[in-house]
């Protein structure tokens, strides 16, 4: 026998149940109320719920199995035969047994002199009896049912939320990482090609923020300053690359640079600037500057646009940073505003402590 289907939760739980529904009977019967009705008495309320219950989880297979999967015409089908078969057993129960009742009660004590049996009903009487009783059981376990599914899914949707929320951080964080290695390995080549000596110099700085962005991955938040410094060598490393006509200005005043910060936030709007501002004639200008006060922190990026320029979108910049905006600085906690025009574009990000 296997005995793992009766150690499972669920399984003990309505063994529990009906174990002290059964034992309230027998207490009724021997304590309560002793020789008074026999109805209470486990050898004949045994078998009256022994009907009921069998409808109950057939009922509840039903459900299961052919109503929510919108097997109308199997669920309803199985449903009368569940009821015929369980009025069936209740109107054997009744014709085959005759528990002595007793007319009256006289101050918790029976009265022998007025003592009479039970005489049976016709069978067909009591098929109709017990199949309104089978009927009324159904109804009363099926709400009884989804009223329980649905005090779980209630305390069940902030746990499922949570999990989601998480994994759909963990697949930003990995399209952040690898839009940047794309990124700084195009960037690479083509220092190789302009200027091959700023390689090992330009390998260091790629090794830096590689492991950086390891070790921020693994963290829930990092500091201001951490972040900054990581702003600063990628920028650096992007200005290797970079022609004589493009200027890059890159200025930080934090007050408060121990405060926490989600880590690779700012990174998108860095990012930006050198994708867009890159010309190959013209004077191309970058301005990035971090500020921090009491009220928070702020970046706001301004970078030209050259002429003709036609960005490429990726797919993963803004939605990506809009994405972690609204998990980690929900609401009134942030506030992004972007603004293109032919010359320039400016975006400012302000993030409340």
């Amino acid at each position: 026998m296997n005995w793992t289907f009766f150690q499972q939760p669920q399984v003990r739980r309505h063994l529990i149940g009906w174990t002290l529904i059964l034992s309230n009977f027998t207490y009724l019967d021997r304590i309560v109320l002793p020789g008074q009705f026999r109805v209470f008495g486990l050898p004949y309320s045994l078998p009256v719920m022994l009907g009921p219950i069998l409808a109950i989880y057939a009922h509840y297979w039903l459900l299961t199995h052919e109503l929510e999967r919108r097997r109308y015409g199997r669920y309803l089908s199985g449903t009368i035969a569940v009821i015929g078969l369980g009025a069936a057993e209740l109107a054997y129960v009744a014709t085959h047994t005759a528990p002595r009742l007793h007319a009256t009660v006289m101050l918790g004590k029976a009265d022998p002199s007025r003592e009479i049996a039970r005489v049976p009903s016709p069978w067909l009487s009591e098929f109709g009896q017990g199949a309104a009783n089978i009927v009324i059981v159904l109804i009363l376990a099926t709400i009884a049912r989804y009223t329980r599914r649905g005090i779980v899914s209630y305390y069940q949707v902030p746990k499922l939320r949570a999990l989601q929320l998480e994994t759909e951080l963990s697949l930003l964080k990995a399209q952040v990482n690898q839009h940047f290695l794309f990124n700084t390995l195009n960037n690479l080549y083509g220092l190789s090609l302009d200027a091959p000596d700023q390689m090992p110099e330009a390998l260091l700085q790629l090794a830096d923020l590689m492991r950086y962005q390891l070790d921020s991955s693994r963290q829930s938040t990092v500091t201001v300053g951490t972040e900054a410094e990581y702003l600063a060598n990628y920028i650096g490393l992007e200005k290797l690359r970079l022609r004589a006509n493009t200027q890059v200005e890159f200025t930080t005043d934090l007050v408060h640079p121990d405060r926490p910060l989600t880590p690779l936030l700012l990174l998108p709007l860095v990012e930006n600037c050198f994708k867009h501002a890159i010309g190959p004639s013209g004077a191309n200008t970058i301005c990035i500057r971090l500020t921090q006060t009491d009220a928070g922190l702020t970046l706001h990026t301004r970078n030209s646009i050259p002429p003709h320029f036609r960005p490429a979108p990726s797919g993963l910049g803004l939605p990506t940073l809009r994405a972690r905006l609204a998990q980690f600085y929900p609401g009134p906690r942030h506030r992004l505003s972007v603004e293109a025009t032919a010359t320039h574009y400016t975006a400012t990000l302000l993030l409340a402590p």
